[in-house]
């Protein structure tokens, strides 16, 4: 009998890895979606959100998922005021709803995809950002569910992602087409820090973390931290070329992280793989 998963956010990035990964290994997976038209990998079924918390307590109770991957998350480095109520819907709103009708039907193990912005500083909590404080104002609704509901939940604290065909305005695709396009590119002073980890690392962290079981808070980084600068110089090494960049000509966001914020240990078994040339080398390769 196959094991059985629900996943959120399997049309994301990470995401769309994980799906495939565990479709792979067998698993019987089915994503929560917004549109029945999602795109996802063959052998995973999409299930629409039905919008409302009881809709949603008699999907979970359908499906009986033995875990729940929650990855979806509205991101925002740097918010505006039109971005409050989209974050607020995407991280707490929605994650609550699904923590209820997880924990409603019971038998599921809830695995929950913090960040590592919420320890500015290597603080025990000090957010980088609104959505910092969103995923960590989520975190603390499980502990709720987890203490007075008797929910597993198990939650992994990401850094950066990245990969190949990565279609988020990051950092690294963005090197990446400065390199394929030849565009000059206006960066900060470089001094702020970068924790890498290529996908499949994050998708065996995730994992991992899914294996441990209830009760932690594990933390998945590179444990290779590079400034901006330390970036450019090794897409510039895998490339076998430079890339034009003018340094200091964009202001640095309000809380920019200039020291190593790593304060929870990894999922049991898990270290990163591919290193960082490594990865930026199979990026450049698409």
């Amino acid at each position: 009998m196959p094991r059985k998963a629900l996943i959120t956010g399997a049309t994301g990035f990470v995401g769309s890895h994980l799906v495939r990964r565990l479709a792979d290994d067998g698993w019987s997976v089915d994503a929560l979606v917004r549109r029945d038209d999602a795109d996802l990998p063959s052998g995973v079924r999409a299930r629409r959100d039905p919008g409302d918390v009881d809709g949603l307590i008699a999907l979970v109770a359908e499906l009986r998922p033995e875990v729940c991957f929650h990855l979806a998350t509205e991101f925002r480095g740097v918010h505006v005021p039109a971005d409050i109520a989209p974050m607020i819907e995407g991280n707490i709103h929605f994650g609550n709803r699904l923590a209820q009708a997880v924990s409603s039907a019971g038998g599921c193990l809830f695995v929950n995809l913090g960040t590592v912005w919420q320890h500015f500083d290597a603080a025990p909590y000090n957010p980088v950002s609104l959505y910092a404080a969103t995923k960590q104002a989520f975190a603390d609704l499980l502990v709720f569910y987890a203490e007075v509901e008797a929910l597993p939940v198990v939650t992994l604290e990401l850094t950066d992602t990245y990969g190949p065909n990565d279609p988020r305005a990051k950092l690294v695709p963005l090197l990446a087409r400065a390199v394929h396009d030849g565009t000059t590119l206006e960066m900060t002073d470089g001094t702020q820090l970068i924790d890498l980890i290529y996908v499949d690392d994050a998708v065996e962290a995730i994992v991992a973390t899914a294996e441990a079981g209830s009760g932690s808070t594990f933390g998945a980084t590179s444990g290779a931290h590079v400034d901006l600068r330390g970036l450019v110089a090794a897409v510039e090494r895998a490339a076998g070329q430079t890339v034009d960049v003018r340094w200091g000509v964009r202001p640095s966001r309000p809380r920019e992280m200039l020291t190593d914020w790593t304060v929870s240990s990894p999922p049991p078994g898990w270290r990163p793989k591919v290193d960082l040339d490594e990865g930026l080398r199979r990026v450049l390769a698409v």
